[in-house]
């Protein structure tokens, strides 16, 4: 107890390493090689739900209410003939900023950071705002500028389903087997911060690990 007393824990932590897992990297780091270091043969993204840490199964993590998204599903017995049925839901979503949004676009020229596509619909160029780091839970991303990609629709899946990962020389890959898929174009007016991308390639990682 004198020890104890003496460390003042936090949830089993001392009170320096419970604010060293505030990094957001950090805490994916550690939660990765927990995983690796002592739970291997387990279905760790089983085990990563129960204990609220689903997130960390998609870059742009878990806003309120997903994790019970997967059993509101309807049922072939419940079909009917008419208007589908509706449940009422409340949930809390990030407030993302439309501007930088629009800017990350505009500077792109709606062409996807990937493969160059660009899409039209409704007679209008269209393209996505993708988070690296993501806003929602556990990634709690900033929305900014060096956070964000100009992609299309396609890469934007895949980026968030952490199918592909930029590496440290600026090339696109495949997360499984690592495959390039080229290089990134960058933008000069858009500057992207290495660390959100560092984070996504740990994410990739982490995520590649938990589903062998």
């Amino acid at each position: 107890m004198g020890a104890l007393s003496k460390a003042q824990p936090v949830a089993g932590l001392t009170h320096e390493s419970a604010e060293l897992l505030r990094n957001p990297l950090t805490r994916l780091e550690a939660v990765a090689k927990l995983c690796s270091t002592y739970l291997d043969g387990v279905d760790q993204r089983e085990l990563l739900n129960r204990v609220g840490l689903a997130g960390y199964a998609t870059a742009d993590g878990l806003l309120d209410g997903d994790e019970n998204r997967h059993g509101q599903e309807t049922t072939d017995t419940e079909r009917a003939v008419g208007p589908t049925t509706r449940r009422e839901s409340t949930s809390s979503q990030p407030v993302r900023n439309a501007t930088i949004a629009q800017q990350v676009k505009k500077l792109h020229g709606h062409a996807c950071q990937v493969c160059e596509t660009r899409l039209w619909y409704k007679r209008r160029p269209y393209s996505e705002a993708a988070h690296i780091r993501g806003l929602g839970s556990p990634h709690d991303g900033p929305d900014e500028l060096p956070n964000l990609l100009c992609l299309c629709p396609n890469h934007h899946v895949l980026f968030d389903g952490l199918e592909i990962y930029i590496d440290v020389d600026g090339v696109v890959r495949q997360t499984h087997g690592d495959a390039p898929l080229g290089r990134l174009r960058q933008h000069v007016d858009h500057r992207i911060d290495e660390a959100y991308l560092q984070y996504h390639r740990t994410l990739c990682k982490f995520a590649g690990q938990a589903g062998e």
